[in-house]
């Protein structure tokens, strides 16, 4: 008795969600259709309601929070990637740092969010050189053309740009534990440098003592 009660619960939320959809269809049916008529009003309605049922799409989930700083940071970047990407690509335009070999890159997401893979998908395709060709929902991969590739840092480095264009949309409209993923990675990942440059320090210390020894007894 109380599965029937909560089927049916379920069900009545999901019609009242599809009612927003299917007044925009029935809306857009009547604009397209250009003049008003009984038969095109109950066309429309008939349309409206069969097209959500027969081509249904999954529930996407928004970001449980909103960071207005972190977005306006992430709408910045965006401009500033676009702006740098565009002079060089115009500078290829004239054979400035030119290559004729392209290349299509994998590269996996972390986020669960379909709206943060969509800004992310659309924000590396605004930057000129890079273009999305293709996405796969299920495993979160974004495949991506890269335009004019001179060697396989390039490669690394657009694959560094989508993740850290990921985070950044993470912080600014990601959910509280995508959120706190994205910042112990951003700790984890500065303690890592941190030890890399206390292990490197000795090496280049002796290292730059021998070199300016050498320079004296010359």
């Amino acid at each position: 008795m109380a599965e029937r009660k909560q089927m049916r619960r379920a069900r009545r939320f999901a019609l009242r969600a599809l009612i927003p959809t299917q007044l925009s269809l029935g809306l857009l049916w009547f604009f397209l259709w250009g003049e008003w008529s009984w038969s095109s009003v109950l066309m429309g309605l008939v349309i409206a309601t069969i097209i959500p049922m027969v081509f249904y799409l999954p529930p996407v989930g928004a970001g449980e929070r909103i960071h207005v700083g972190w977005v306006l940071w992430y709408v910045l970047r965006l401009f500033i990637d676009i702006v740098k990407a565009s002079f060089i690509v115009a500078g290829q335009a004239f054979g400035i740092g030119y290559s004729r070999d392209n290349a299509v890159i994998g590269v996996r997401l972390r986020t669960t969010s379909d709206i943060i893979l969509t800004v992310v998908a659309e924000s590396s395709t605004l930057v000129p050189g890079t273009l999305v060709i293709d996405v796969d929902r299920e495993s979160r991969d974004l495949y991506l053309h890269v335009f004019s590739v001179r060697s396989p840092e390039q490669l690394e480095k657009a694959r560094k740009d989508v993740l850290h264009t990921e985070e950044l949309a993470i912080l600014a409209i990601g959910s509280p534990e995508e959120v706190r993923m994205i910042r112990e990675a951003r700790a984890a990942r500065t303690v890592a440098a941190a030890s890399d440059a206390d292990a490197a320090g000795p090496d280049g210390a002796a290292g730059a003592d021998a070199s300016a020894k050498g320079k004296g007894r010359r």
